[in-house]
């Protein structure tokens, strides 16, 4: 009987309301077509995701699925939003490797150099570095390996690390998602609506910086709340340094950058004001963006007094069809305190053995500085080294059962993940991801 591939599970949500109808006096549809005319974006209806450039895993892929088929529904395109204002990861990819005895470990190999503190839009796009499976892969791991490999190698001309990135993963999803328009977030606050809101910000940066430190209780981990004092207040949003590295700015800053052409990145709350209000008709989030939204929300209703357009929650698991070894019991006892305490293994009960409790009662009666307590000192070490020999293939029993219990342990949690990027399983794995998904409609 051919077992049952592991099961897809999915998580989709929309959120409810409706866009506002004018802004700063003009529609929201004059916002959207300016804008996309000046991204040099489609025309028309457009659903939206985005991510930073890594090796998505299969819940990242799902957006990108849900994105596709509302867009086919609506006879539009799609747009996935590179957030290069991040870091770059060197496009790093993990997999699982099955050992001998059943058990299974991780490897790991980054195609580039990681960005170190620099954002990923000044990080270079490079010839991918060569990548070896190794023995014990999957065949769709190893095959996975070399078309990531090779997707990186077909743009290793784009402008810079986190487009590549990009790019390469919009390309080994294309089977399922078909063509998608790419831009990134570094450009989106410098045109159109995003312009307007860059602007709104440096009018009123305290107005700003209130309503954004306030909306943080809805997502305390999302942002570092701002500092406040007038055109000293900070804004949510980033300049570069000399070496690519991110830097809070003030409002002043913000204005001496726009005023020298420095490019101002957005953070991730304007970001998603703008993708949801004027790149997209609608943007669709993962559960980490889902949370976020609510503060974004609170945010722009606070300032401003509107909510950005509804915008769609979309997350998936998938796991890898790998043969999960046997649960294996733990150890009867701890290796450490064994070898702590070697006479543990024949005595019972908690604490220290009889032998050693004696020893360490004889040390605690004697007064500080007492010869005697260096002499009792010195008898607890050599009974336990001499009980470390006279018990060592005990010791080594109990050290390897622990071990093996260990690599069982890992072996499992190794066959529940859910993060192995999605061009490691296999297409009919990525195609029933996508059938649960649509039925999920």
């Amino acid at each position: 009987m051919t077992p049952e591939p592991p099961p897809v599970e999915v998580v989709v949500r929309s959120t409810s309301g409706e866009a506002p109808g004018r802004v700063d006096g003009r529609s929201i549809a004059w916002w959207r077509a300016s804008t996309r005319e000046a991204l040099g974006l489609p025309a028309g209806p457009s659903v939206g995701t985005g991510h930073q450039s890594e090796c998505w895993h299969p819940g990242i892929l799902a957006k990108h699925l849900w994105a596709a088929d509302a867009a086919a529904s609506e006879g539009g395109s799609t747009l996935h939003l590179v957030v290069d204002q991040d870091g770059f990861d060197g496009m790093l990819v993990e997999w699982p490797v099955r050992h001998g005895d059943g058990m299974w470990s991780v490897r790991g190999h980054r195609y580039a150099s990681d960005g170190g503190q620099a954002a990923a839009c000044r990080c270079p796009a490079a010839r991918p570095r060569a990548v070896d499976a190794g023995e014990g892969a999957l065949p769709s791991v190893a095959a996975g390996l070399a078309a990531i490999s090779d997707a990186l190698a077909r743009h290793a001309t784009a402008p810079d690390a986190a487009v590549q990135g990009a790019a390469a993963m919009l390309e080994l999803a294309r089977p399922w998602i078909g063509a998608c328009t790419v831009v990134s977030a570094s450009r989106i606050l410098q045109v159109g609506f995003g312009r307007w809101l860059l602007e709104r910000m440096l009018a009123d940066p305290s107005a700003c910086g209130r309503a954004f430190n306030a909306a943080l209780a809805r997502a305390p981990r999302a942002a570092r709340p701002l500092r406040l004092a007038g055109d000293r207040s900070e804004l949510p949003v980033w300049l570069l340094g000399p070496a690519g590295e991110r830097i809070r700015a003030t409002a002043d800053d913000v204005r001496a950058a726009m005023e020298s052409g420095t490019p101002v990145l957005p953070r991730a709350f304007p970001m998603s004001v703008v993708a949801r209000t004027a790149l997209t008709d609608r943007f669709v989030h993962g559960l980490g963006g889902g949370v976020y939204e609510q503060a974004t929300d609170h945010w722009m209703q606070t300032w401003l007094g509107w909510t950005p357009p509804p915008h769609d929650v979309v997350s998936a698991s998938l796991r890898l069809d790998m043969p999960v070894p046997a649960e294996v019991g733990g150890a009867t006892m701890p290796w450490r305190r064994a070898w702590c305490d070697p006479e543990l293994l024949h005595a019972h009960g908690a604490g220290p053995s009889p032998a050693r409790r004696g020893l360490l009662d004889r040390i605690a009666a004697l007064p500080v500085g007492d010869p005697g307590r260096r002499r009792a000192y010195r008898d607890l070490i050599e009974a336990r080294n001499a009980g470390r020999v006279d018990r060592a293939m005990e010791l080594e029993s109990l050290r390897q059962a622990e071990l093996v219990a260990a690599r069982s342990r890992q072996s499992r949690e190794l066959a529940a993940r859910r993060t192995w990027c999605f061009a490691l399983h296999p297409p009919e794995a990525i195609s029933r991801l996508q059938a649960a998904l649509r039925a999920a409609r």
